[in-house]
């Protein structure tokens, strides 16, 4: 059976491909009632995603997430200068969770050189490049989602929740009219919610473009984040609309 927070994202990438879904087809393709659907419909709804029509909705806000191979090439160098200012905030011998995102995947290249820590992740390709480290590593277990090239569902919530640490590393898709940092994905955003929620302190990843861009999950508000770690050429103007909420690094 599909898990809620999984079928409610297969809803909404339904309705991003046709521009509207209906009740009654839904609730034959999930197998489960035509209440559950409403309920459904309405949370995306609440969430300013759809808009409930009679039997059915239509997109509201439409969102195009891009492969993570595709992510992974853009503003390199701003990514890799993020990675390297990420670096000296970890402390010798610190468990750290590094999560899914291009610009924490080069935070986990450079954790190569590292031999000291605990590492935890979801990403599949950070656990790849860490399998030549000599740090402890662990990929958390789960249903393997191939847009964000990461693991995600109840499953792993669970192992995420069995253990704290002393910081975490997040990526942003943007969060330009958010009181805090996005993702186009409800699992991946599900995931980071976790994730946050056992480490004691929370850095987010993100280059300066994505204080122009946005998606459509918010993660969590500035003001239960540690920090923001961004490029050297931030604006000014940008900087001000944020560093009262939270510490720009």
């Amino acid at each position: 059976m599909v898990l809620m927070d999984e079928r409610r994202e297969q809803i909404l990438e339904d309705a991003l491909k046709k521009g509207s879904v209906t009740v009654h087809d839904l609730a034959n393709k999930y197998s489960v009632t035509y209440e559950t659907i409403r309920k459904d419909l309405a949370q995306l709804e609440k969430q300013g995603l759809l808009i409930k029509s009679h039997g059915g909705a239509v997109l509201k806000q439409k969102t195009v997430e891009n492969p993570f191979n595709v992510r992974q090439e853009k503003n390199i160098d701003l990514k890799q200068e993020i990675a390297e200012k990420a670096t000296k905030l970890i402390p010798e011998g610190a468990s750290v969770i590094i999560a899914t995102g291009s610009t924490v995947l080069e935070l986990a290249k450079l954790l190569i050189l590292r031999n000291d820590l605990k590492i935890f992740t979801d990403s599949i390709p950070a656990a790849t490049y860490l399998l030549s480290s000599e740090n402890e590593v662990y990929l958390f277990g789960g249903k393997i989602r191939p847009k964000s090239s990461s693991v995600y569902g109840g499953w792993t919530n669970d192992l995420i929740r069995s253990v704290n640490v002393d910081l975490c590393f997040v990526g942003s898709d943007g969060f330009n009219g958010f009181n805090g940092p996005t993702s186009p994905s409800y699992s991946d955003a599900s995931i980071d919610s976790t994730i946050f929620e056992q480490s004691r302190k929370q850095y987010i990843l993100a280059d300066t473009s994505k204080f122009t861009t946005t998606s459509i999950y918010q993660l969590a508000p500035w003001n239960k984040l540690t920090g923001l770690v961004t490029n050297n050429s931030i604006d000014a103007e940008m900087k001000h609309s944020l560093e009262n909420r939270i510490e720009i690094i």
